[in-house]
């Protein structure tokens, strides 16, 4: 699409090349098939107020012809318009997908603090202080062995997805 005109440097106006343009389609359509350019029809020649009328035809055409090719280029304007703003909207939330050593590697190095927040959080509630904590409330946390139950888990798991929440966004 190398064709393509940004909307800014388009003017209202046609140029002068282009009026000559359509000015010589027209005349080519009303030369008779057949006959050289320059030549005329043998028939009688057309009165002053005839020739005046087919002016004002032609001049007609030509702005119709105009207007036409404007609008044209106006929608496919706006086609290259629409279809570019998806493309803006999905452009920064596009996921690498490629998986090579060196993207993994970058990723992991840019996750690390993520990483390893997760992993101190893990480790620290699974250590024995925290798990006595909720052997305070065994009718709540505590099965009849005297481990602790899924309802600790959970309590657990929510927790660390709460402080992480907090780490990560920066709420104190």
């Amino acid at each position: 699409m190398s064709n393509e005109t940004p909307i800014g440097s388009l003017t209202g106006g046609i140029s002068d090349e282009d009026a000559k343009l359509v000015d010589s389609i027209l005349n080519d359509i009303n030369d008779t098939p057949g006959q050289p350019r320059g030549q005329s029809n043998q028939g009688p020649s057309p009165s002053p107020e005839q020739q005046k009328m087919m002016a004002q035809r032609q001049q007609q055409m030509a702005m119709q012809q105009q207007m036409a090719m404007q609008q044209q280029l106006h929608q496919q304007q706006q086609m290259a318009h629409q279809q570019m703003d998806p493309q803006k909207k999905m452009g920064p939330n596009v996921v690498n997908t490629t998986k090579s050593p060196e993207n993994l590697l970058d990723s992991i190095k840019s996750e690390s603090k993520n990483i390893l927040l997760i992993v101190v959080l893990s480790v620290v509630f699974n250590l024995d202080q925290v798990n006595d904590l909720f052997k305070l409330q065994p009718s709540l946390f505590v099965s009849e062995g005297g481990a602790l139950n899924m309802q600790s888990v959970l309590v657990k798991a929510i927790l660390i997805g709460l402080l992480y929440y907090v780490v990560k966004t920066k709420v104190f």
